[in-house]
């Protein structure tokens, strides 16, 4: 459900232009740092190596705050459909879920940053521009353990206590056989109507988990999505648009566009 809504705003936020070489910097393997990575602590991006290629640049920096580790990667999209973009635009993605056989919490945050702008668009240098102007900050780990408690007696009986709500276009049909957990997703935005979808999939994701969700475009200066999704089990109506507020209230993610920009002028 997450991942065709955030092709669907990409798509709709972008334009097809011809194919032409792009220069980007990849890295052979990601670095993996054992600490929460900074502006002030980023490593140095010495062995990445520029390619030429078709498509869009790209870097992606992983922060676990439970375990005070980070990963950077570089790499690339190549464009295979015929069509390619010429926003710049920035994922970035705070989510709180259990995982593995002992259930663990992992607290994460993300970002993802696309590009074809120029060549070496996705250099460690705008990388840190990036992370200068962009905050996200959350309180998940407090007030929010009981909502993703796994619930290993979950099965088709307990989709009475699901909150169903499917107002939106792109929303997955309930599962009334099969389902593993309540669902909710709901997009935010400045008109007076939100879109939501409350419902008991037949995919679900492997764990339960708490995710909000903001995309940037760069190049016009614009946020073109602000999303919640909670997956749960426990409790009557756990996926409610109640908790929803509750996460969005609970998170911030904000990118600075004057900052960055200005950054731009004095490098």
């Amino acid at each position: 459900m997450s991942h065709k809504l955030l092709l669907f705003v990409l798509l709709l936020f972008s334009s097809s232009r011809f194919f032409f070489s792009l220069e980007c910097y990849i890295s052979v393997i990601p670095f993996v740092l054992n600490y929460s990575v900074t502006v002030d602590t980023l490593p140095s991006f010495d062995n990445c190596t520029l390619v030429d290629v078709t498509g869009e640049c790209t870097f992606t920096i992983i922060w676990l705050r439970n375990h005070e580790a980070s990963f950077i990667i570089f790499g690339y999209n190549t464009i295979v459909n015929g069509r390619s973009f010429s926003s710049d635009s920035i994922l970035a993605s705070v989510q709180y879920e259990l995982e593995g056989d002992e259930f663990a919490k992992r607290l994460s945050h993300d970002v993802q940053y696309t590009c074809q702008s120029s060549d070496e668009c996705n250099s460690g240098t705008n990388l840190k521009r990036i992370l200068k102007s962009l905050r996200i900050e959350e309180k998940f780990s407090i007030g929010f353990n009981s909502l993703i408690v796994a619930n290993d007696s979950f099965n088709n009986q307990s989709i009475s206590k699901c909150y169903f709500n499917r107002s939106s276009n792109d929303c997955s049909p309930i599962d009334y056989e099969s389902c593993r957990r309540c669902e909710i997703s709901m997009n935010f935005s400045d008109s007076s109507t939100n879109e939501i979808c409350a419902t008991c999939p037949t995919v679900t994701p492997q764990f339960n988990s708490i995710r909000r969700d903001a995309i940037f475009i760069v190049n016009n200066r614009s946020q073109v999505l602000d999303n919640v999704q909670l997956s749960c089990q426990m409790g009557e109506y756990c996926n409610s648009i109640e908790n929803i507020y509750r996460i969005r209230q609970a998170s911030f993610i904000y990118f600075d566009f004057d900052r960055y920009f200005l950054s731009l002028l004095f490098s």
